[in-house]
């Protein structure tokens, strides 16, 4: 019995599973309100289920198979279609979205801005959106039910504004958090447009603010990304070293269009990234006073009161296993996509050409198979001392292989600065009578938020 089920078991609430692999039209139907809802149950037990659709799909969960799809064959499988349509008209050519070459040597050029040594510079950045969300809450009527994750993503569109961009780009911040929540309301009907090969610019529910949202943003940040490359030499947020940047190889340097178009997709998907896995943890925490108080004990010890070092990262080991188990039940990028050009075969199973491959994430992390209790909140999963580590393919909130999610890190490292923080120096009550409900859309969101009451420790003194 591990340190955490002494105490009573927690069950956060799940997603639901079809009963059976979905066929048309009822797949539509569950991806209009909640893409978890077209995973079949079977996926929770096997590592690969077949769905004939239309559209043909295979669920993809066993982690042999998904090594096989995200590393040793990945080249042959590449990134859905589906997911580079939804994705194209707001991202462009950006590594998220881009193949081949285009993706192999954007890749190239921005990876050395994240290494760990460069994010450790934006520390400040995070800690004082940490600090400015305790006292936005410090500052409120004693009783006041606080929307978490609108906090979290105004703290984490705070760190955007004071380490990704510094100066100049109020435009681009402004257009990101204007359409932000508008634009992702509507994705879920733009995927269903793409499925059935429907246009862009057909009308459909959220499709003209997605429109209008995605011209104010990329226009945005092509002038910003103009009037910056003149002072290209100076600065150490990330855009002037997108501007800097070059392919070790080949010299090649990003053009405006590039610079801007990544720059849009950096902001948008890590915005979401930090802020959702850090509403979760508060959740989750704020329902296990065991896990509460083995943070606060962690930080105090390590960090003391003030902020977070990078000399603090390596001893934060107990927010590290909270942060590895909330991205477990609750991974912010739930399914991925992969093309099946040809016939494949995976461990006697045929899969035919043209199949639309999904690896559902959030279903992999809580596989009966490969998780032990796997609906149950327990951190200590990942605690040093246990007896076996997840394998790579078997826990990856972030993707995995060689197109895992280069903002990995740094979502990583904001996390651990502001769950530190807030356990730290104040106590998260859920909002009486209320349940979470995961839904996915691009991100796997609370439907309806997180309604939480924020007392500052000085108050329970």
């Amino acid at each position: 019995m591990t340190a955490s089920t002494q105490a009573a078991a927690f069950y956060p609430p799940r997603a639901k599973s079809a009963a059976m692999p979905l066929r048309f039209p009822q797949n539509i139907v569950k991806l209009l309100s909640n893409n978890l809802e077209i995973i079949p149950e079977r996926a929770y037990d096997e590592p690969l289920v077949l769905a004939p659709g239309p559209p043909r799909m295979a669920f993809f969960t066993g982690p042999d198979m998904v090594k096989t799809l995200l590393l040793t064959r990945w080249d042959e499988f590449p990134k859905g279609r589906l997911q580079v349509e939804i994705l194209e008209p707001i991202f462009g050519q950006a590594m998220l979205s881009a193949e081949g070459k285009e993706w192999r040597w954007q890749r190239s050029a921005a990876a050395p801005l994240f290494r760990h040594e460069e994010l450790l510079h934006d520390l400040p950045a995070m800690n004082a959106a940490a600090r400015g969300a305790l006292e936005f809450w410090r500052a409120a009527p004693a009783g006041t039910v606080q929307p978490i994750h609108d906090d979290m993503m105004r703290a984490a569109f705070h760190v955007i504004g004071n380490s990704m961009l510094t100066g100049g780009a109020e435009e681009v911040l402004s257009s990101i958090e204007k359409g932000h929540a508008d634009y992702y309301a509507g994705m879920n009907w733009w995927v269903v447009y793409r499925l059935l090969k429907l246009p862009h610019w057909l009308p459909r529910p959220g499709g003209k603010a997605m429109r209008a949202h995605e011209t104010r943003l990329r226009e945005a940040a092509i002038e910003l990304v103009k009037a910056r490359r003149a002072n290209a030499a100076e600065g150490r947020d990330l855009l002037a070293r997108m501007l800097r940047a070059s392919d070790p190889e080949t010299g090649r340097t990003l053009t405006d269009v590039n610079v801007a178009e990544n720059i849009v997709s950096f902001l948008m998907a890590g915005y979401d990234t930090s802020a959702l896995a850090v509403t979760w943890a508060l959740y989750l925490v704020s329902q296990s006073p065991e896990w509460e108080e083995r943070i606060r004990r962690e930080v105090n010890a390590v960090v003391g009161t003030g902020p977070v070092k990078a000399e603090h990262l390596d001893s934060l080991v107990v927010v590290q296993q909270v942060l590895n188990e909330t991205l477990r039940l609750y991974p912010t990028a739930p399914i991925i996509l992969r093309d099946i050009p040809k016939d494949t075969e995976f461990d006697g199973i045929t899969v035919p050409a043209g199949t639309i491959g999904l690896i559902p994430i959030y279903a992999i992390h809580r596989h009966r198979a490969l998780w032990q209790d796997p609906d149950c909140f327990d951190p200590d999963r990942f605690s040093p001392d246990h007896g076996g580590k997840p394998s790579r393919f078997q826990f990856m909130p972030f993707g995995a292989g060689p197109r895992i999610c280069i903002g990995a890190a740094f979502s990583m490292l904001e996390a651990t600065v502001m769950l530190s923080t807030f356990i730290r120096d104040a106590h998260f009550d859920l909002a009486p009578g209320f349940t979470p409900k995961p839904s996915g859309q691009m991100f796997l969101l609370p439907k309806d938020g997180m309604p939480m009451y924020v007392t500052p420790r000085e108050r329970l003194a």
